[in-house]
C-alpha cells in the first residue's frame, strides 16, 4: 500500500511516498479501514515541519480521515462492513472531560502512526460513523477542525440563541464555527483581512463583518457593532497576534476559547480587562468521541455542509501542505485517496 511519510528528515520537501506491506486483518475489537480521503489542519504542517517536535522519524502525518469498513474482528458492533467511519484524533478519549490520560495518544504523532496510508487497523473503540448525506471528503473534515468547533461552540462555549459570537479568519476551525453559531441561532461577527472572504462568510451566514487590517483596532468595532454588549464568546484562532483584541471585544462574563496560535505564542495580556469582565479563558484540543458523535447528529439533523475550498489527489499531499503554510484558503483543504 501506499504511505507518505517524514522519513530521514523532517520538512515538506522530505516528505516520500513509499510502499509497504497493506496491514493484517483485524483481529478482536478491531477494524481495517480502507482509506478513502483525509483533511489538512495547521497541525499537520507544524508536525510535518517539526516546528513543536512530535517524536522520531521515521512518522506518517495527519490525523483527521474518512474510511471504509473493510473488515471487523471478533466482537466488534459499533460499525460493520461498509460503514464509512472516521478515526477519533485522541485513542482514548471516549467521554468526560480530557485528561492527561485519556489524551496521550494522538493520531500522526509519535504516540500514534498518522492516516496518509492506504489501509489502517485500529480499535473499533476509535473511530466513528460518518454522517449519513456527507462524502468521505466531506465527513474527513470533521475528527479535528469540526469537533474542535462544535467543542468551543457547544460544549464550552453553551452558545444558545441571541448570544454574539465572534470567528477569527476563514480557516477550517473558524469557518466550522460560523457554521454552529449560526445553527445555535447566535448573531456572529467574522474577522478577515479580505474582503472576498469575508463577502464569502456572510453568504454563510456572518451577520457582521471586520477587516482587521482596515480596522486593526477590531475589538472596539465589536462593542460598537454590539452597542457596548460585546461578544459572549469569541472563538481565539490567532495567539499572540489576536488576543488583546478578544479581551477587548469579549461581553462581561464572556468567554474566550483558544484554538490556536497563528499570530504567535506569547503575549502580555491585558489582565484588568479578565477579571474586570469576569472572562473565562479556555483552551480547546479537539473532543471526545461523544462530542464527535453528538456533533454528527447535529450535522444529519441540520444538513450542514462542510465547506472545503480545494481538494488534492493523494499524490499532491506536499501541495496541499505549501497551500496551508501560505494560509490563502477559505474552509478547509483535502486529499482524495482515490484520485
Amino acid at each position: 500500500m501506499r504511505v507518505w511519510e517524514n522519513r530521514d528528515g523532517w520538512g515538506i520537501d522530505r516528505l516520500v511516498l513509499a510502499d509497504r506491506d497493506a496491514p493484517a486483518e483485524p483481529g478482536a475489537g478491531e477494524v481495517k479501514l480502507r482509506m478513502l480521503a483525509a483533511a489538512v489542519n495547521y497541525r499537520d504542517w507544524v508536525t510535518v515541519t517539526n516546528k513543536t517536535p512530535f517524536g522520531a522519524l521515521p512518522q506518517i502525518p495527519f490525523s483527521d480521515a474518512c474510511g471504509e469498513v473493510l473488515a471487523v474482528g471478533a466482537g466488534v458492533t459499533r460499525v460493520a462492513a461498509g460503514d464509512l467511519v472516521c478515526p477519533s484524533f485522541f485513542h482514548g478519549w471516549i467521554d468526560g472531560p480530557p485528561t492527561a490520560a485519556n489524551r496521550a495518544i494522538s493520531l500522526g504523532s509519535a504516540s500514534h502512526a498518522g492516516i496518509l496510508q492506504d489501509e489502517m487497523v485500529l480499535s473499533a473503540e476509535h473511530v466513528s460513523r460518518a454522517p449519513k448525506g456527507l462524502s468521505a471528503i466531506e465527513a474527513a473534515t470533521l475528527p479535528c477542525a469540526g469537533l474542535t468547533a462544535w467543542r468551543a461552540v457547544v460544549v464550552e462555549g453553551q452558545v444558545k440563541p441571541g448570544d454574539v459570537v465572534v470567528v477569527q479568519g476563514t480557516g477550517g476551525v473558524s469557518i466550522f464555527a460560523l457554521q454552529f453559531a449560526k445553527m445555535r441561532g447566535a448573531t456572529v461577527i467574522a474577522t478577515s483581512s479580505s474582503d472576498e472572504k469575508l463577502e464569502r462568510a456572510k453568504a454563510l451566514g456572518a451577520d457582521h463583518l471586520i477587516n482587521y487590517r482596515d480596522t486593526p483596532e477590531w475589538g472596539k468595532a465589536v462593542l460598537a457593532l454590539t452597542d457596548g454588549h460585546g461578544a459572549d464568546l469569541v472563538v481565539e484562532v490567532g495567539g499572540a497576534g489576536t488576543i488583546s483584541q478578544s479581551l477587548i471585544a469579549a461581553a462581561v462574563a464572556g468567554r474566550i476559547l483558544v484554538i490556536g496560535v497563528l499570530g504567535g505564542r506569547s503575549q502580555e495580556l491585558l489582565m484588568p480587562a479578565i477579571f474586570g469582565k469576569n472572562l473565562r479563558i479556555i483552551g480547546i484540543s479537539v473532543g471526545s468521541r461523544q462530542m464527535f458523535d453528538d456533533m454528527a447528529a447535529a450535522i444529519e439533523a441540520h444538513g450542514l455542509r462542510p465547506v472545503i475550498d480545494h481538494v488534492y489527489a493523494f499524490g499532491e499531499v506536499p501541495d496541499a501542505l505549501r497551500a496551508m503554510e501560505g494560509a490563502g484558503h477559505f474552509g478547509k483543504l483535502a486529499i482524495d485517496f482515490t484520485t
